[in-house]
C-alpha cells in the first residue's frame, strides 16, 4: 500500500514550532461519545508514550484526569455571563425544536438564517453552538440540523462542555503519529512531496469506468503511476486547511496566493463527470468561508494564571471561552500543558479563532486578517478587561496567526450531487473520503466523518459495506432527545 501525500502527514491534524520560535496548528479538535468509529480505530493504535496503552484508553484516561468544566463559557464586556439561560423566547423554542424534526430534504440548500427570526441569533443558546462549532448564519440549515441531532447529548452540557473530551496532546502528537507509526510497522508506504494531479480513466465492462492511471509530480517532474486489475484508487477531495498561510507577533498572515492541489484536483475530476460532485459549491466564494486562527506561546505563566483565576478554571479544564461582544467572535482554549509532547515545563501554550475575519475589531481597527499576532493578542486581553496590564502581558508571549481560506467550506449551503458519494456510481476501482463526501445522516467537519468515509470506501471496494456502522442519529435515542428538549424548554 502507498499513500501519497502533498505536504505534511496528518491533513487537518497538524501541530508544529517550538518554545523558542512559538508552537502553532491550524486547527483543534474536541471529541465524544458518540464518536464510536473514531474510538474503534484508535482502541487498535498503541499511544504515543505508551505502546501497551492504545490511543483511545489514553484519550478516555485524560478525559477522567483533566475533565472540562467550563465556568467562563460566555464573557461579555469583561464579565462572565450567565451561560445557564440559554435566553430562547417561546417562538425561538418552537422553531428550534420544529426544525430539527423536519426532513432534510425539505431543508434543501436553504441557510440558517432563512430558518429563524432575528432573536433566535442574539441568544446565548446560538452564541455558544455557532462558537463551539464554527457556524455562520449563511451557512447550511441542513447542515446545521445534522448537527443538532447529531449533539443532542451534549444539550445539558452546553454551558459546561462537561460531556466534551480531548487527547491529551495536540491531534498531530495524539493520533497523527502513532497511526503512521503503526501503519510504517505494517509495511505501509508514505510517499510525502508528491502531488497528484488527475486520474485517468478507462472504460471496462457494464459501462463502468477503472482509474488505469494516477496523474502525479515530485519537485515538479513527472511521478505518474500505472495500475493494474486489482488496484484500488482512494482520493481525499478538498482541504479545509488548504493554502494556509502563518504570520508573526510583528507580521500579519501573507495573503493566500494559489490554489492547492487538493482542490484542482476535485475540479478535474468534476469536469469529468457529475458524478464527481460540485467543489465551486465550497471553494468557490472564500469570503464566506475563510477563518483566522491563532495559537500562543508564553515562555512565563502571568497571562494564563490570569485566565485561570478569572475563569475559576485550571489550563485545559475550562472548556472554551467566547467573547460576546467581539466583533471578531473570538473564542479561546486554554491546552493542558504539555499540549506538545516534548513541550519543556513552563512552557504554557493556548488557542483561538475569530468566526467574522471581514469585521474590524473593537480595539484593533483592522480585519482580523490583516493583523499581526501582537495585534490579535491585544484584542484578546482588551475584550478581558486588562487593557492597562497589556505591556506586561505581552511580554514573552509568541503569538501565531493562521489564515484559513476554506475553514468553514464544508458547511456552505449545498444541493443533492454537490458532495459526492464515497463511492461514485459508474466506476469500479475509486472512492472519495474526506470532508466533502456525502454520508447520510453523519456531520462534517469532525475526525469521525474522515474515519467513516475511509471505512466505507474501504468496505465498499472490498464488497462489504455492511459491516460499518450507520451514524449515530439522535432521534433514534429518546432518552438524549426528551434531555435535549428539556433543558431547551427549561
Amino acid at each position: 500500500m502507498r499513500i501519497l501525500e502533498e505536504e505534511a502527514l496528518g491533513g487537518s491534524l497538524d501541530a508544529t514550532g517550538s518554545a523558542e520560535q512559538g508552537f502553532s496548528m491550524r486547527g483543534s479538535r474536541m471529541f465524544g461519545a458518540a464518536y464510536e468509529l473514531m474510538y474503534e480505530l484508535l482502541s487498535h493504535i498503541p499511544s504515543l508514550d505508551d505502546p501497551d496503552k492504545s490511543v483511545a484508553q489514553d484519550t478516555l484516561d485524560f478525559w477522567v484526569e483533566a475533565p472540562w468544566n467550563d465556568k467562563a463559557r460566555l464573557v461579555e464586556h469583561g464579565r462572565i455571563v450567565d451561560a445557564a439561560a440559554f435566553g430562547l423566547a417561546n417562538k425561538d423554542r418552537v422553531d428550534l425544536i420544529g426544525f430539527m424534526l423536519r426532513g432534510e430534504e425539505v431543508l434543501g440548500a436553504r441557510r440558517i438564517d432563512e430558518c429563524f427570526d432575528a432573536h433566535f441569533f442574539a441568544t446565548n443558546f446560538w452564541f455558544m453552538w455557532r462558537s463551539m462549532f464554527g457556524f455562520e448564519t449563511w451557512h447550511s440549515a441542513a447542515e446545521l440540523r445534522r448537527y443538532l441531532l447529531r449533539f443532542l447529548r451534549l444539550f445539558p452540557d452546553l454551558p459546561t462542555l462537561r460531556i466534551i473530551q480531548s487527547t491529551r496532546y495536540n491531534g498531530r502528537d495524539s493520533i497523527v503519529r502513532p497511526i503512521v507509526r503503526w501503519l510504517e510497522r505494517q509495511g505501509v508506504r508514505f510517499d510525502v512531496g508528491v502531488q497528484v494531479t488527475d486520474l485517468d480513466f478507462e472504460a471496462v465492462a457494464d459501462g463502468r469506468q477503472a482509474v488505469r492511471r494516477i496523474r502525479a509530480t515530485r519537485a515538479g517532474a513527472p511521478a505518474d503511476i500505472e495500475l493494474g486489475d486489482g488496484d484500488l484508487v482512494i482520493v481525499t477531495l478538498g482541504s479545509m486547511t488548504a493554502d494556509a498561510t502563518a504570520g508573526t507577533m510583528a507580521a500579519p498572515p501573507p495573503p493566500v496566493q494559489r490554489r492547492s492541489g487538493a482542490w484542482a484536483l476535485w475540479e478535474r475530476l468534476a469536469a469529468k463527470s457529475p458524478a464527481f460532485g460540485r467543489p465551486a459549491v465550497f471553494c468557490g466564494d472564500v469570503e464566506r468561508t475563510k477563518w483566522v486562527t491563532f495559537t500562543v506561546t508564553h515562555t512565563d505563566d502571568r497571562l494564563v494564571r490570569r485566565i485561570e483565576r478569572f475563569s475559576d478554571s485550571p489550563a485545559g479544564q475550562g472548556g472554551l471561552v467566547t467573547l460576546k461582544d467581539s466583533s471578531w467572535g473570538l473564542t479561546f482554549h486554554l491546552f493542558h500543558p504539555p499540549a506538545y509532547a516534548g513541550q519543556p515545563p513552563g512552557t504554557q501554550v493556548w488557542w483561538g479563532y475569530g468566526l467574522f475575519a471581514d469585521r474590524a475589531g473593537d480595539f484593533v481597527a483592522k480585519t482580523m486578517p490583516a493583523c499581526t499576532g501582537a495585534e490579535i493578542l491585544t484584542e484578546v486581553i482588551s475584550h478581558l478587561g486588562w487593557r492597562d496590564e497589556l505591556p506586561a502581558l505581552l511580554e514573552g508571549a509568541r503569538c501565531i496567526p493562521c489564515l484559513l481560506p476554506y475553514t468553514t467550506s464544508q458547511f456552505m449551503p449545498r444541493a443533492p450531487g454537490d458532495r459526492p458519494p464515497v463511492v461514485p456510481p459508474g466506476t469500479v476501482n475509486l472512492a472519495f473520503v474526506g470532508q466533502y463526501v456525502e454520508i447520510p445522516d453523519n456531520v462534517v467537519y469532525t475526525v469521525e466523518y474522515s474515519i467513516h468515509s475511509a471505512a466505507l470506501a474501504v468496505a465498499t471496494l472490498l464488497g462489504a459495506p455492511q459491516r460499518v456502522p450507520a451514524a449515530y442519529r439522535g432521534l433514534e435515542h429518546p432518552n438524549a432527545l426528551i434531555a435535549a428538549i428539556k433543558r431547551l424548554v427549561d
